[in-house]
């Protein structure tokens, strides 16, 4: 216990330093090739599926893109990084003028951000927005990111795990969904989750979107555009990005009618423009399944 907190003591310090600096610790270990067998291997499928869809000449440094993520989700939670809070606290702020208008309006809204930097960070700008609360439609346990975000991040959010028997996954929604018809949360949907996710779970083939996307027959897990059509709801797509700090790009709101047409569009833009944002490259089949 002692050396548990000695370790986590000698975490949140160093994550307060100028993340500079913590960078430049992490480009050293990428030189002198100190990176797992695992996330090689991971960097490896990336990059190949990098090369397939874009085929832009670009290299894809995929371990670069988890230690920063890992790097930016410690300075957020553990080290309360002041200097990383506060650009969080701008992209929240640019998020609000767009999602509070809606609110006051009486419009539901469906926040639907990209898996680009982190999706702790993601979670942390999400939870300063008007109404001052989100609850997360999660593609794992929701205990874990429960535990993990209100611990080290303390930021106001609910999370429902779509792998929990139907019984559960029906009360959790409905009570979602009640929530936020009033005005009182949002709800936010990762659009670009890849249906891998939810094969094993009771939705099976039904949580599919059948589009075309990077010049071929895709599938897309659908749970944004039905979660918008059983509320109503306005969808604000959006993602972080870094550069020289995180900063935040964000689409005009969709109205649930139109999100089929704009979810491959968007998310196919979104990867195009900042392929190293982007955290899901190393997933063998991305949204390729084949029937």
């Amino acid at each position: 216990m002692f050396f548990l907190r000695f370790y986590r003591g000698c975490i949140q310090q160093l994550m307060r330093l100028p993340l500079g600096l913590v960078f430049g610790g992490l480009h050293g270990m990428r030189f002198l090739r100190l990176t797992s067998k695992h996330q090689k291997a991971l960097s490896l499928v990336a990059s190949e599926n990098q090369r397939c869809l874009l085929n832009d000449g670009e290299q894809l440094d995929f371990t670069w893109t988890a230690q920063r993520r890992k790097t930016l989700d410690y300075a957020a939670t553990f080290g309360r990084n002041k200097f990383l809070i506060s650009q969080l606290d701008d992209c929240a702020r640019l998020l609000d003028r767009v999602v509070k208008p809606l609110h006051q309006d009486k419009k539901p809204v469906v926040l639907a951000p990209m898996h680009m930097v982190s999706d702790i960070l993601t979670g942390i700008v999400a939870s300063k927005v008007y109404p001052g609360h989100g609850t997360v439609i999660v593609s794992a346990n929701a205990d874990y990111y429960t535990q993990q975000d209100r611990l080290r991040g303390g930021v106001n959010l609910t999370y429902c795990s779509i792998h929990d028997n139907a019984q559960g996954i029906a009360k959790n929604i409905m009570a979602a969904c009640m929530t936020a018809m009033e005005n009182r949360t949002n709800i936010i949907v990762f659009p670009d989750i890849v249906p891998d996710y939810t094969y094993s779970s009771d939705q099976g083939k039904s949580s599919k979107l059948q589009c075309r996307l990077f010049g071929r027959p895709a599938n897309l897990h659908n749970g944004v555009e039905r979660m918008a059509k059983m509320l109503s709801a306005e969808v604000v797509f959006y993602y972080l990005y870094y550069d020289r700090g995180i900063k935040i790009h964000i689409h005009p709101p969709v109205s649930a009618e139109s999100v089929s047409d704009f979810l491959p569009v968007i998310i196919e833009k979104s990867i195009r423009d900042k392929p190293h944002d982007w955290l899901l490259w190393h997933l063998h089949s991305l949204y390729f399944i084949n029937e």
